[in-house]
């Protein structure tokens, strides 16, 4: 891994990338954000695909998700005792939870999920009754797929199924949220499409997708600007390019995996979609609005949102254990989960990738809703081509598969 010097948020922008930005937000009274068949974005607003008009009553049969205080208060044990005060209470509830998040011999579960015992208050979606926002990824309709919210049917968003009930993916919900660290400057992505004949209809273009090298540029009242210019990421493990096309408008992209930053309490974790594509409709002043969607593996999309297993410093090395077990279990206290029942559910819901010993599905489709505006990309170097979009590996679910 490449080592990073100091934290991202700190980073000041180089003169001539602040001089460019300038310029380019005056120079864009013309929609010029074709030139000579290039276009840039920059991701301008993201957020889970989930449903929009979800009915917990039918979805949830089995109600919401619970943490550990919340699965023992539910205890006969866990009742409130006649003298017991509310602090007292809550003191008691917090190292009964503690507790219950550990084994035997002492580990902690977000830790080490793998040692559980089956979590049965981890609650996921019922049913595909529910319209969902997302792309049909594997091609195919099966019984575990969604409608979409446009009438689209076999839309893959297990992801959905897995957090429909959690009540922090709820409207409003604090997981939420995640946008709001990409607009104060700790991670972003641009795309850069080349080889653009037509906005209309063209059948052979490049996309490319980077991790933003630059915080996003904002306007006085925080609100993502047009025509700034931006530098990929300078680590090429976050740099994806794969043949695309327009059509009817709409652009998209062939499979490729990729791989992008994230931050949590001051840690490094990566966000990775593999068999990935981008969606977009193109609209004339040159911003666009769509889908990021694929199949995340299991174990980096738990490390990422629930155990941090894997979380870094910015100086390279792994965070103190503290930090990571800390962070996790207080997460799962205050977003109303367990970290083992997260990854039972994920793998539960998984829906791509199979092992190719034990037939477990490694990875769960899971689906962004994007949004993005015109931007210049600064020149990366490099070869043009980083990642084909021909990817060996078989998505499978039930009866229905399909070969990248």
């Amino acid at each position: 891994m490449r080592v990073i010097k100091k934290s991202r948020k700190n980073r000041q922008p180089s003169l001539l990338v602040l001089f460019l930005a300038s310029f380019a937000v005056h120079a864009h009274a013309s929609n010029d954000f074709l030139r000579n068949g290039v276009m840039g974005m920059v991701i301008s607003h993201i957020e889970f695909a989930l449903a929009p008009n979800a009915n917990l009553a039918s979805n949830c049969p089995n109600g919401m998700t619970l943490n550990l205080q919340e699965i023992y208060a539910n205890t006969p044990a866990g009742k409130r005792r006649e003298d017991e005060t509310d602090q007292e209470y809550l003191k008691r509830l917090s190292s009964a939870g503690k507790k219950l998040g550990r084994s035997e011999d002492g580990r902690d579960f977000c830790m080490h999920p793998q040692l559980a015992d089956p979590e049965p208050n981890f609650h996921s979606v019922v049913g595909s009754q529910t319209a969902v926002w997302g792309l049909n990824l594997d091609g195919r309709d099966s019984a575990e797929d969604f409608s979409g919210v446009d009438g689209e049917s076999g839309i893959d968003n297990q992801w959905y199924r897995t957090v429909g009930c959690s009540r922090s993916f709820q409207p409003n919900g604090m997981s939420l949220s995640f946008n709001i660290a990409m607009l104060t400057g700790s991670w972003g992505i641009v795309l850069e499409v080349k080889g653009v004949d037509d906005l209309r209809n063209d059948d052979q273009v490049q996309v490319s997708i980077y991790a933003n090298g630059d915080p996003i540029r904002l306007s006085p009242s925080r609100e993502p600007l047009s025509y700034a210019s931006y530098s990929p990421d300078t680590d090429e493990r976050y740099w994806t390019t794969v043949p695309g096309r327009i059509e009817d408008g709409v652009l998209s992209s062939q499979p490729a995996d990729i791989t992008l930053r994230s931050e949590v309490n001051s840690m490094l974790l990566e966000r990775v979609l593999r068999d990935a594509r981008v969606e977009l409709t193109l609209a004339e002043d040159g911003s666009a609005s769509g889908y990021l969607a694929g199949y995340a593996p299991v174990e980096s999309l738990y490390d990422m949102l629930y155990g941090y297993r894997t979380g870094r410093k910015f100086g390279g090395e792994l965070a103190p254990l503290a930090l990571r077990s800390n962070s996790a279990n207080g997460a799962a206290f205050v977003l109303g989960h367990t970290c083992h029942g997260a990854y039972q559910a994920l793998y539960a819901n998984a829906d791509g990738h199979p092992d190719s010993e034990t037939g477990q599905f490694t990875s769960i489709s899971m689906q962004y809703r994007i949004k993005t505006l015109p931007a210049f990309i600064l020149s990366a170097s490099g070869p043009d081509v980083v990642t084909t979009g021909v990817v060996a590996a078989e998505i499978t679910r039930g009866d229905a598969h399909v070969n990248h």
